[in-house]
């Protein structure tokens, strides 16, 4: 009987069915809780219960009024009530206060390529990114999507297919150079090796920045060379068909500089490939070049364009 009137008045106190006296009880319990240390942690519901058990027992049944009983009663509901509810709340804050600092700390993945190795890596927004050899891209996992799509293309060449979405802007950064767009495809090429840094637009519209400062808005078959040294840049035109061969594993250089041949030996066969002098590195190169060759007849193909020579030394191949 006593558990009887105890989950009664929990119910109607509950539903906002609880009389304006039964209320008024209630609240007098509360507010002689607050003087109490409460668990904040930990609660015996067990030791509640016997505790409101003792306080109901105690009572004179057959001489208490209908109205002391209820204010007992009352007050031990709000009790409970007012216990579970603390425990609840310090568990969820605890989780909260958890999850907010889950969010807050960044998460960081690198997508990493090797020699002679591509990667196709699907990002979250639904965009494609295409890594050539030896890159490294940089992800904040936590960030990402939020507000702007930013990535950061930390070493090597990446095709970016982005998925379009006119709320939120998708950023690359590459060392002083940052390229924005909404949706479209471009590719951004950042080897150490080379002087300068490009991006090559296949669809839709790129704006590219250098240190904040605009260097143009790229359309399709449109580049920006922007060189690290002297911080100056060039626009021109581009080959479509062959710019991303790379893809499909093969690479065309048309009056490519030496810096580019070797650049592309490396990424295909692993082979570091040096200029024996300045009269060496200033050559320029026109031809393929594909896995499917082997690394000795790729080499003779280097040697006859120029009627040069090599050797080996330690691990790289001198052209003299």
């Amino acid at each position: 009987m006593k558990r009887k009137v105890f989950e009664s008045l929990i119910d109607r106190y509950r539903q906002n069915k609880a009389s304006a006296n039964e209320r008024r009880l209630i609240d007098h319990w509360y507010a002689e809780l607050d003087k109490e240390d409460m668990p904040q942690y930990h609660v015996d519901e067990n030791q509640i219960w016997g505790k409101i058990h003792r306080q109901i027992g105690n009572t004179p049944t057959k001489k208490m009024a209908f109205q002391k009983m209820l204010y007992w009663s009352g007050a031990v509901a709000a009790c409970l009530l007012l216990c579970l509810s603390v425990l609840f709340w310090s568990r969820e804050n605890d989780h909260a206060q958890s999850r907010k600092e889950v969010l807050l700390k960044p998460g960081f993945r690198i997508f990493e390529t090797g020699v002679a190795q591509r990667k196709r890596v699907q990002l979250a927004d639904g965009s494609t990114v295409i890594l050539n050899a030896r890159t490294k891209l940089k992800l904040d996992t936590v960030s990402f999507d939020r507000k702007d799509r930013i990535v950061e293309l930390l070493a090597g060449e990446a095709f970016f297919d982005v998925k379009k979405d006119s709320t939120k802007a998708f950023i690359v950064n590459a060392q002083q150079i940052q390229t924005r767009v909404l949706g479209t495809s471009f590719t951004v090429k950042n080897y150490t090796g080379l002087d300068d840094i490009s991006i090559s637009v296949f669809t839709g519209k790129v704006q590219v920045s250098a240190n904040s400062n605009p260097l143009g808005v790229l359309t399709r078959g449109e580049q920006i060379r922007y060189a690290r040294n002297s911080t100056t840049s060039k626009r021109e035109n581009f080959d479509l068909l062959t710019r991303n061969s790379w893809i499909e594993g093969r690479v065309y250089l048309k009056q490519s500089s030496f810096a580019e041949l070797a650049l592309a030996v490396r990424n295909i066969y692993g082979v570091e490939l040096e200029a024996a002098d300045n009269l060496i590195s200033r050559q320029l190169y026109s031809m393929p070049l594909s896995r499917q060759l082997s690394w000795s007849a790729t080499l003779e193909s280097i040697q006859a364009i120029h009627h040069n020579k090599s050797r080996k030394e330690g691990n790289k191949v001198l052209i003299y």
